[in-house]
């Protein structure tokens, strides 16, 4: 038998070995096809049954095949939350196998506590990084917390103190309160305070600019501010680059002093020397604080110099340079001749063809002169030709050069902008290729780019991301777009978008944590995205933001989390803030006019606050605020929550009482009220009121005769609506932009309340931006009233919130006999104001010049043009971030007979725009 038989004989006797093997256990083939299968899963966390959120995150399911593969995908998936330090599987059985899954919360840290310490707790917290509030808790971290301690100490003065740890676990929530408790320091002394190094000041003079002093305690914090200080007096006096450092301390335990040292190394004293012009020195010190080549700091001076001698208006200055080194110095000398200066005529361009110069200077903000004052610097000059060159590219004239040439005139310089277009390229068409679930009707509305448009390169990288921001907002993760321009003729391309489309994502689950307080039905509502549906990218933001919103949360967090092919879950966790806020402010104000004459009178203003949010974890909030001074008492209860009945309408109930003394009259108020808010776009809100109050009158000034009644106690019952639509740029700053709002109040005689009447009040507001920093703002509001009204609802103006030309609440109406406003029905006011820079290196003040138009009227029906006022007047402006501060100067324009009033100028000092 050849060898090929024997080896055919020996696999056919081990095939029927393995068959028989087979036979020999019934069922076993079938078992061994389809493999063990899961049986029951149980997932716990903390010791607990999971919610059902999380138990969502481990997807399997009794009778699925059992996988170790995708167990371990799971457990890296739960991971990934970032909500859990451990996860244990625990698995039992053979053929149908039980699998328990033990998750571990991440602990965090809710407060931190220092007992002990005679260091303030901010100041350690700062020190602390390892372990500070809303960060994960592990007691691998506790020493290296309690180490940061001990360095915070020391920085303060507290040397080998003690400090001890101990963690306490909320009983009902993954959080950790910390205390860390400080005993047994350690203070020392200075003995000795030594300056080594080059003696070119005094230690005498250096020991009287530090705090650490001999003899003092020693606190190294303050040692490193003292080092600063000094550094900071070297280079005022020329050492621009000394270098002082801390000599390793010297410690006696048994004396309990230290023995300090600083090293100094002045090097070489830097001169520089500017002749035939003031310059402000930061303009050239910075360029010399480093090691530089000499050649390169003498040319950047130059630069500087040339520059701001022309920003000056000395556009033909010359500057020579030069270093000279007397001993252990380093001269820089620059020689200024600045020649005339001159002022900027006119603006002019040649070379222009695709735009006109009116058209050209309205694109670039360019206005000459105005009334007052010229609009263009030579600031804003020399820095227009780079902004001409970058317009003209923005319209496809990639190839555009601006020059700007100076020529003398008899009067100053003409300002001549010779621009050389260029060919304008176009896109010729724009093309996506590799997009199937997106239309290119679709994609194509998305762009900046527009076929027929011109071609500018960045256009196309911002379209590339506006590409890729579009799939993830229709919940597509993955999508990669590359851009390909390609020529299609002279000065003509084609953009085509390749695009490699990503997955559609579905949200399978949302899982929510770090809620303690906070119910989840209240998260839930503000979230924009749902269970099954998209993973819509810019639905998940506006979910973050209107979390922050509420104001109850320090922080949240989202996370996505690819739990299988085409589904994620979404991690929304939150951080809870302090729910108790409590405030003081002390204010003083005059209790004269500033024209009078007389010494100003100040009389305190008290304001007191105390704020509790997040009540019964609803996101509500309870307010109480009081504010007292000689002339007004108030006090207002509040209750506000984001919703009414499940709906979006943010309401607030107010209780309030108050009283104020007025020009005319004093009044005593007490009411109820109920606000609602329903924000419809970013832009536009509607508002909602409805209130009853109750009002005593007292301190008449003018006669029943003007009041609309016999009563000088009665009640009101009212309801207002009104919108408002919102444009402008800022709310306290506002630079450009619109401003409308209209309201509409009716009062009405019922739950025994005397006032009938129909009030509205339409107010519009204009800002634009006329050159950089200079700002034009125009406002106008008009008020109607028909019916019964008291003095305290009428319409009064005069001020600096209203009309600048007169006193608070005297522009209109008044009594014949004892010269008090009465108020009016109706009210019409216009102001126009200018904003615009005075000191280059101040940005935050202004200067402004405004002109006020308008009149309070008794009736409707006396309204004339004939009879309104107007004021003009000027200021300044201090720009603070919760509004300026005003300082106005206001003329009366009207001419009044002289046994009515004299003309006079009106001062005011208030804080936050009148527009």
């Amino acid at each position: 038998m050849g060898r090929k038989p024997l080896r055919r004989a020996r696999l056919i006797l081990a095939l029927l070995f393995v068959s028989a093997l087979v036979t020999a256990r019934p069922g076993a083939a079938g078992q061994e096809g389809t493999g063990p299968v899961l049986n029951r899963v149980d997932v716990r966390v903390d010791g607990r049954p999971a919610p059902r959120p999380i138990a969502e995150l481990i997807p399997f399911k009794p009778g699925e095949p059992y996988s170790a593969a995708a167990i371990d995908r799971v457990v890296k998936q739960v991971f990934e939350t970032g909500l859990f330090s451990d996860v244990r599987v625990t698995r039992s059985g053979q053929d149908r196998i039980d699998l328990a899954f033990e998750l571990a919360r991440n602990l965090i840290v809710r407060k931190v506590r220092f007992p002990g310490a005679k260091v303030r707790g901010s100041r350690l917290l700062e020190a602390m990084e390892s372990l500070r509030p809303g960060t994960v808790f592990t007691q691998e971290l506790l020493p290296k917390a309690v180490d940061e301690i001990k360095e915070g100490l020391k920085r303060e003065g507290y040397f080998q103190a003690v400090v001890e740890s101990s963690v306490r676990r909320l009983p009902d929530a993954p959080q950790v309160d910390l205390t860390f408790r400080v005993s047994g320091w350690k203070r020392y002394r200075i003995g000795s305070l030594e300056f080594r190094g080059p003696i070119v000041v005094a230690a005498e003079d250096l020991s009287k600019r530090m705090k650490t002093r001999k003899w003092g305690l020693y606190i190294p914090s303050r040692m490193d501010k003292d080092i600063q200080s000094l550094q900071a007096y070297y280079t005022s006096l020329g050492y621009r680059r000394a270098d002082l450092q801390q000599v390793p301390e010297t410690f006696d335990d048994a004396r309990g002093m230290v023995d300090l040292a600083l090293e100094v190394q002045p090097h070489e004293k830097i001169t520089i020397v500017v002749n035939g012009a003031r310059v402000p020195s930061s303009l050239l010190a910075p360029i010399w604080e480093e090691r530089i080549f000499e050649e390169w700091g003498l040319a950047e001076g130059e630069a500087r110099l040339l520059s701001y001698m022309r920003k000056k208006g000395y556009v033909y200055a010359v500057v020579t340079s030069r270093i000279e080194r007397p001993e252990n110095e380093i001269r820089v000398v620059h020689d200024i001749a600045p020649g005339k200066k001159y002022s900027i005529e006119s603006i002019s361009f040649e070379g222009l063809k695709s735009f006109s110069e009116q058209n050209l200077k309205k694109e670039l903000l360019v206005t000459e002169k105005s009334l007052f004052f010229s609009l263009l610097s030579y600031d804003r000059l020399f820095a227009l030709p780079r902004e001409i060159e970058y317009f003209y590219r923005t319209q496809g004239f990639l190839e555009a050069r601006a020059e700007l040439g100076l020529p003398r005139t008899e009067k100053g310089v003409k300002a001549v902008l010779r621009v050389t277009e260029g060919p304008r390229q176009v896109l010729q068409s724009i093309v996506f290729s590799g997009n199937h679930l997106l239309s290119p009707e679709e994609i194509l509305k998305q762009l900046v780019e527009v076929q027929g448009g011109p071609y500018f390169p960045p256009n196309v990288r911002r379209d590339l991301g506006v590409i890729e921001n579009f799939y993830l907002n229709r919940g597509i993760r993955g999508t990669t777009v590359t851009p390909r321009v390609e020529a299609a003729g002279p000065n003509l391309f084609t953009l085509t978008f390749e695009i490699e489309e990503g997955t559609p994502v579905a949200i399978q689950n949302i899982l929510v944590a770090g809620n303690r307080t906070t119910r989840d039905s209240v998260i839930n509502k503000e979230l924009q995205v749902r269970k099954g549906g998209p993973a819509d990218e810019s639905q998940i933001v506006e979910s973050k933001r209107r979390l922050e919103r509420l104001g109850i949360f320090s922080e949240v967090r989202t996370k996505e989390i690819l739990t299988e092919p085409g589904r994620e879950t979404l991690v929304v966790t939150v951080q809870e803030g302090e729910v108790n806020y409590a405030g003081v402010g002390l204010g003083f104000e005059s209790t004269n006019d500033i024209s009078s004459g007389a010494s100003l009178a100040f009389r305190p203003r008290i304001t007191g606050e105390y704020i509790r949010s997040n009540v019964f974890g609803r996101a509500a909030q309870v307010g109480l605020i009081g504010q007292f001074s000689d002339i007004e008492e108030r006090a207002v209860a509040s209750w506000t929550q984001p919703y009414l009945f499940g709906a979006a309408l943010h309401p607030s109930l107010l209780a309030w009482v108050e009283k104020e003394d007025r020009t005319s009259f004093t009044y005593d108020r007490r009411g109820v009220g109920l606000n609602i808010t329903r924000p419809v776009t970013p832009q536009i809100t509607l508002f909602g009121t409805l209130r009853w109050s109750r009002t005593d009158l007292s301190n008449l000034q003018i006669p029943e005769s003007d009041i609309d009644r016999r009563l000088q106690h009665y009640s009101t019952t009212a309801a207002s609506v009104s919108a408002a639509v919102d444009r402008r740029d800022d709310i306290y700053n506002p630079e450009k932009g619109r401003f409308f709002s209209v309201q509409t109040e009716v009062a009405v005689p019922i739950l025994g309340t005397e006032s009938d009447y129909w009030k509205n009040f339409f107010k519009f507001q204009y800002l634009r931006t006329l050159a950089p920093q200079v700002i034009f703002s125009l406002l106008t509001r008009v008020g109607l009233v028909t019916g019964e009204i008291s003095v305290p609802e009428r319409f009064f103006a005069g001020g600096s919130y209203s009309f600048r030309g007169e006193y608070f609440d005297y522009l209109g109406p008044k009594d014949a006999e004892t010269g008090k406003p009465t108020g009016g029905r109706m009210l019409f006011l216009v102001n126009a104001e200018v904003r615009f820079p005075i000191l280059p290196m101040l940005k935050p003040l202004s200067g402004a010049a405004f002109f006020d138009y308008g009149n309070v009227f008794p009736y409707i029906s006396d309204f004339s043009v004939k009879d309104l006022e107007a004021a003009v007047g000027g200021g300044l402006r201090y720009r603070t971030p919760l509004g300026p501060i005003r300082f106005d100067v206001g003329w009366n324009v009207y001419t009044p007979p002289p046994e009515v009033r004299k003309k006079t100028a009106y001062f005011f000092i208030t804080i936050g725009h009148m527009f």
